[in-house]
């Protein structure tokens, strides 16, 4: 058993282990209690396809960027760096390029393996980061909006992203590397489930 705070200082107790639901919706856990647990379902495993692009992209940015760094020290023979890196100042785009390769494959497989949801009854629960790690839980009945966002990368791989918003920024969620069909369940039963708490309140 753990003691855990949520965002909004609730301590819960948690003594049910965590599962595997395949992305499926879990029946909440009971009145007022929040799953301060790793959330049930991984995110889509295209998410590292997706992760990898990106990263890709920054890589081919910043080797480019080395490359006319590089030129110009080489040119202009700075004389005020050691003589033995402007000798070797061309190595820099390899060494620039292997480093943020090697990154982007660590940070591609840990986001993946860190990237959670879940939607109980009543709150959306959602963990992501990877140095860092942020745990966000939305209470449904709080929800204002809820939308699905597609970018290049996101569209070309059949992936889409779950923007949760409330009143309160810090409560608000962002749920990305879903697949596009996870994605709009999760957003329609959202805003469903949304609606009817609000109905029961009024």
């Amino acid at each position: 058993m753990s003691d855990q705070t949520d965002t909004n200082g609730d301590v819960t107790n948690v003594t049910e282990p965590p599962d595997q639901t395949g992305g499926r919706v879990r029946p909440a856990p009971g009145p007022g209690r929040v799953p301060l647990r790793d959330p049930a379902n991984r995110v889509s495993r295209k998410a590292i396809t997706l992760w990898l692009m990106e990263g890709a992209v920054w890589t081919v940015l910043l080797v480019a960027g080395s490359v006319l760094l590089a030129g110009w020290i080489g040119d202009a023979r700075w004389t005020w760096l050691p003589g033995w890196i402007v000798d070797e100042i061309g190595l820099l785009p390899w060494a620039v390029g292997i480093v943020l390769a090697a990154l982007t494959v660590t940070e591609s497989l840990w986001r993946y393996a860190v990237h959670r949801w879940e939607l109980t009854g009543d709150v959306v629960y959602a963990r992501s980061g990877w140095l860092s790690r942020d745990w966000v839980f939305v209470p449904v009945s709080r929800i204002q909006t809820v939308d699905k966002a597609q970018g290049w990368f996101e569209r070309l791989l059949g992936l889409a992203t779950v923007e949760i918003r409330t009143a309160s920024h810090a409560g608000s969620s962002t749920i990305k590397g879903l697949d596009y069909g996870v994605a709009a369940g999760l957003a329609e039963a959202l805003a469903r489930r949304a609606e009817e708490l609000r109905d029961d309140a009024t």
